[in-house]
């Protein structure tokens, strides 16, 4: 919870951490050919707060029983009739595969994804840190590209 906190408390880590969750929300609405750049942009402009300062968009706290709760809360305007999502091959593969049969099941998705990638960078930098993650990740890229060749 403590890098959770810095990042609603200081701007330069909400904007590391905010991308973290836009990396999720990204891939997801551009495999269903959802415009990500107006989804960028209405999550980062929902992340100034009442004052004016920039701050996370995922909220970490504990509910009464003790429990850790996760909160993700953006604009989003996705769809899955016309566009890219019905025109692309790939857009439509991936809805079906998401088995969406609406707009609202797919933003869900989307901002679960980020969540999910959000939880995920909180916990290597409270563990192992995301340089080593990184790393590790980068060697096993390396060595796979070696076997190819």
């Amino acid at each position: 919870m403590a890098a959770a906190a810095l990042a609603e408390a200081d701007p330069y880590r909400a904007a590391t951490h905010n991308k973290g969750i836009m990396n999720g929300i990204t891939a997801v609405a551009l495999a269903t050919g959802n415009d990500t750049r107006a989804i960028e942009a209405g999550a980062h402009s929902h992340a100034v707060n009442a004052t004016g300062g920039y701050t996370s968009l995922s909220h970490f706290e504990k509910d009464a029983a003790g429990n850790l709760t996760v909160s993700l809360e953006l604009p989003m305007a996705v769809g899955i009739v016309g566009g890219a999502t019905r025109n692309h091959p790939t857009a439509r593969a991936a809805l079906r595969l998401l088995d969406v049969t609406r707009a609202d099941q797919l933003a869900e998705i989307i901002a679960a994804t980020g969540l999910a990638q959000n939880v995920a960078a909180l916990r290597a930098l409270a563990t192992e840190g995301i340089q080593r993650g990184h790393m590790a990740l980068h060697r096993r890229s390396t060595a796979a590209t070696e076997v190819v060749r």
